[in-house]
């Protein structure tokens, strides 16, 4: 059995709550979390969530439950994680946005007997999922928080940590499984890499349900760091972001590159807006090059790391520190090389696995960090999670990722596109990737993303882009760039410009079906 109270050693770290005890008993006065105008100690935090689970355990909650959390993210959120993890069990986010029958899958696919909510998500909760009898509410800020004495964990770091559910091509949420292990190994290797301390102070921009909120959280609870939680009132309004970061003092900040996107185009940016900032990490989607170079070039005080990784590998897999800004004639820019810990193969289109430079195709992922699978989902986690092939000796999971890379001469992996974007269009076979690192090249061209229109008729079928442009440029002058850069069948015939934000998708990613709504408007 393993003590919830802090190992006194390094190496005794083997559930992902040990981080934080140890924080406590090293500051236990000091800010632990904040969002808008709330705080709490990790004194308060732990005793807090310490109470919590005393109460959960008391009341009959069986270890290693799936316990889902519903309410907006806040500092009930941490002490609900917390309290889940110190009650052996594992901790689902739902985001409070999601609709009544997405929800209702997430706690059947959980087998949920309790859910954890707040004062104010609880009325959400009733009302979204009607007569809740065969489960219990636990209202985190609602409880006698008397028993403050640490409840005694018996898990082992193989145990599951959180379930992520993400969506599913059938429709289906996939609820992603992670030990302690994984994060373990992925947040000792975030720490080293980046340099963290006790004196950093981390944002958390991305949702509780978004895999990205992972290195947040635990890099803070390790270190010891502030964590300031991007409430969700500046969330609405991302140039607000600005203001925030500099009011308190962020020194790492982790966000998709759409936000950087979005900053620039706010045009509130200056070059003392970050003074504190050292650490701008970028993952989950495509980072323009030139939205990377701007910012490089404005704030040269900055370290910007691309970072790579499916929700199934535990965040990020592969990162590359830039240097210095990319040039203007780069289309796309590296997802980097391995961390530690972990490999990277493409899978070639043979069949074979590669990691000799020119080598093309699906990346496939090794290490610790790979997930379980997918709960209560044993045909779909067999079809992409499978045996390593050059391993006979014992389990060895593979993660197929599904998307498409090409080693470069130097080791680097560059990202080419999803191997479902890619797209057969007037007898060519074409990554919509492509074009648009070809598109956000152009001189003039803010933000682009390009859509595929499939019609039942080949010819009718066409590529569309959602642009936002200075007001310089014309569509001539845009078609003619791309026609220099693109064959001829790879320009897109359909282009709509907007001055408002593109469609996104709850974690901040492009919501490209909202998009191609737009593009191909009837």
């Amino acid at each position: 059995m393993v003590s919830n109270s802090s190992p006194s050693k390094k190496d005794m770290i083997n559930l992902v709550q040990q981080y934080f005890g140890e924080s406590r008993n090293r500051h236990p006065d000091k800010i632990a979390v904040s969002c808008g105008d709330q705080s709490m100690t990790f004194l308060e935090v732990d005793d807090t969530s310490n109470a919590a689970a005393n109460k959960l355990k008391s009341a009959g909650l069986p270890c290693k439950s799936f316990v889902p959390f519903f309410m907006k993210k806040g500092v009930n959120s941490i002490v609900s994680i917390m309290s889940i993890l110190k009650s052996d069990c594992a901790y689902v986010p739902i985001d409070t946005n999601s609709p009544a029958d997405r929800i209702a899958a997430i706690l059947k696919a959980s087998h949920a007997r309790l859910v954890i909510v707040d004062a104010e998500s609880r009325a959400l909760f009733e009302s979204l999922l009607g007569d809740t009898t065969d489960l219990d509410l636990f209202v985190i800020d609602d409880f006698d928080a008397t028993d403050c004495a640490a409840p005694r964990c018996e898990n082992l770091s193989i145990d599951i940590a959180y379930v992520l559910f993400t969506s599913g091509s059938t429709g289906v949420p996939k609820g992603v499984m992670i030990p302690h292990k994984a994060i373990l190994d992925y947040i000792d290797w975030c720490v080293e890499e980046y340099a963290l301390t006790e004196d950093d102070v981390i944002a958390n921009h991305a949702p509780l349900y978004f895999d990205n909120s992972t290195f947040d959280l635990y890099t803070a609870f390790k270190t010891g760091a502030e964590l300031h939680l991007v409430d969700e009132g500046v969330n609405a309004v991302i140039p607000r972001l600005v203001k925030w970061l500099r009011e308190r003092r962020v020194t790492t900040f982790f966000c998709v590159p759409s936000v950087l996107s979005m900053l620039l185009r706010s045009r509130r940016l200056k070059d003392d807006s970050f003074p504190n900032l050292r650490h701008v990490i970028c993952a989950g989607e495509v980072l323009p090059p030139d939205v990377l170079r701007v910012w490089m070039q404005k704030y040269p005080h900055i370290q910007f790391t691309n970072m790579y990784g499916p929700t199934e590998i535990t965040v990020d897999c592969s990162y590359h520190v830039f240097r210095e800004p990319p040039g203007a004639d780069e289309l796309n820019v590296p997802i980097g090389k391995a961390r530690n810990n972990m490999e990277l193969l493409v899978r070639t289109e043979d069949g074979s696995l590669s990691q000799t430079a020119g080598a093309s195709g699906e990346l496939l992922v090794r290490g610790t960090s790979v997930a379980y699978g997918y709960l209560g989902d044993e045909e779909r986690s067999k079809s992409v999670f499978i045996q390593n092939p050059a391993n006979e000796h014992f389990y060895d999971p593979l993660y197929c990722t599904g998307d498409l890379v090409e080693i470069r001469e130097n080791g680097d992996f560059m990202f080419c596109g999803r191997a479902d974007d890619q797209i057969k269009f007037l007898g060519h076979r074409i990554e919509l990737g492509e074009i648009e690192a070809a598109l956000v090249s152009v001189d003039g061209v803010l933000e682009g993303v390009v859509v595929y229109n499939e019609a039942p008729n080949t010819e009718d079928s066409a590529i569309g882009a959602l642009l936002n442009l200075d007001e310089s440029v014309s569509d001539a002058s845009l078609i003619e760039a791309l026609h220099s850069k693109l064959p001829p069948y790879m320009v897109p015939t359909v282009y709509v410009r907007t001055t408002e934000n593109f469609p996104q998708t709850a974690n901040g990613k492009y919501d490209r079906k909202a998009i191609r709504a737009l593009v191909f408007q009837p």
